[in-house]
C-alpha cells in the first residue's frame, strides 16, 4: 500500500497506469435475476448466491483498502490515475467515485478503469449457453442501471484491447473475435472509450485509434 501511495504521488509521470487483476470499481449486483446469479459468478468471481452488493474476490472484498488509496488520490490531488484490470472475462469502462452513493452526474471520480475481455476462457453466454447479445443485455443493463458510473459492460464478447496513451488522452478500443477456436477468425472494433487529462472520467469514442 505504501509503495502504491508513493507510486501515485510522483509528480513527474503525468499518467498513473495502474496495471490491476481484479476491478477496483465497485459494483453492485442488486438487481440482477436470481437465475443469472450463478453463471455471472463463474465468470467474475466470488459472488454471493443471495446478490449481496459486492464481488469480495475483486476490490469490493477490500473496502477500507479501496478508500485509502481513493482517499489519497483526492487528498493528494492526483490527477489522471488509470487503472488497467484483467481477470473477470469481460470488457467494461468505469469511473471510480469517491462516494459511489453520490449523484454521477456531479460527483467527483479518482480515476478511470478499462477491463479488458478475454480471449478465450468462458464468458456468460458460454456458461449459460445462449446466444451472443440475448440473455447477457438484461444482466449488463441492470448492473449499469444501479451503478451509473460504469459506461460501458460487454459480458459475452471474446477478443482483445488495445490502450493508446497522449499527453491530451488515454483511450481503449475493445475488438472482439469470432469463433474463438479458430485460428482463422475475424477481428472487428466492437467499442472505444477514453479519458481526457485532468478529466477522471469516461467518454465514448467513435472510432478506434489508427
Amino acid at each position: 500500500m505504501r509503495w502504491l501511495k508513493e507510486s501515485l504521488s510522483r509528480q513527474r509521470p503525468q499518467w498513473k497506469i495502474i496495471g490491476n487483476p481484479v476491478m477496483i470499481a465497485p459494483v453492485t449486483f442488486a438487481a440482477v435475476p436470481q437465475d443469472l446469479l450463478t453463471p455471472i459468478n463463474d465468470v467474475t468471481g466470488l459472488l454471493p448466491d443471495d446478490g449481496l452488493p459486492y464481488n469480495v474476490d475483486q476490490w469490493d472484498g477490500y473496502t477500507d483498502d479501496r478508500r485509502e488509496v481513493l482517499a489519497h488520490i483526492r487528498d493528494h490531488q492526483i490527477k489522471d490515475a488509470l487503472f488497467v484490470t484483467g481477470d473477470i472475462h469481460s470488457g467494461w469502462a468505469c469511473e471510480l467515485p469517491y462516494d459511489v452513493g453520490a449523484d454521477p452526474v456531479v460527483g467527483d471520480s479518482a480515476g478511470v478503469e478499462f477491463v479488458c475481455t478475454s480471449v478465450t476462457s468462458n464468458n456468460l453466454k458460454d456458461i449459460t449457453g445462449t446466444p451472443a447479445r440475448t440473455t447477457s443485455v438484461a444482466v449488463e443493463q441492470a448492473i449499469m442501471a444501479n451503478n451509473q458510473h460504469i459506461k460501458y459492460l460487454n459480458f459475452d464478447d471474446h477478443g482483445f484491447s488495445v490502450l493508446d496513451v497522449t499527453a491530451k488522452r488515454a483511450q481503449m478500443d475493445w475488438f472482439i473475435i469470432g469463433d474463438r477456436a479458430d485460428k482463422q477468425t475475424t477481428v472487428r472494433h466492437t467499442a472505444s472509450f477514453a479519458t481526457r487529462t485532468g478529466t477522471g472520467k469516461v467518454v465514448s469514442v467513435d472510432r478506434p485509434v489508427r
